[in-house]
């Protein structure tokens, strides 16, 4: 996911050394930044569901399938946030900084 946007980050084990970094990041302007910490808190959204799913229903979903929830996910909650947002599932997954105009 991380190169999809553009974003390097850190690659520990420690899930609050991600936190920090997607909470704090400094990496371009408000609109990048708020993108940033959408994706990590839909990340953390769709990793506590998979979870879940292991546990209660004994179900694993492939790494693939939850990346493109995790797309899913953000063109859903910005489509919902912003009526105007004409991108469609292609467009978004090919360039998100560029349909938000924030490249």
């Amino acid at each position: 996911m991380r190169d999809r946007i553009g974003f390097l980050g850190v690659d520990s084990h420690i899930l609050f050394d991600h936190f920090l970094q997607f909470v704090h990041s400094t990496c371009g302007g408000k609109a990048r930044r708020s993108f940033i910490q959408l994706i990590w808190l839909i990340c953390a959204w769709v990793l506590w569901n998979e979870r879940n799913n292991r546990l209660f229903n004994n179900s694993v979903t492939l790494i693939p399938r939850l990346l493109d929830k995790v797309k899913y996910l953000s063109l859903g909650w910005l489509k919902a946030k912003k009526a105007t947002f004409v991108f469609g599932t292609h467009r978004w997954w090919s360039g998100p900084f560029q349909c938000l105009d924030i490249g």
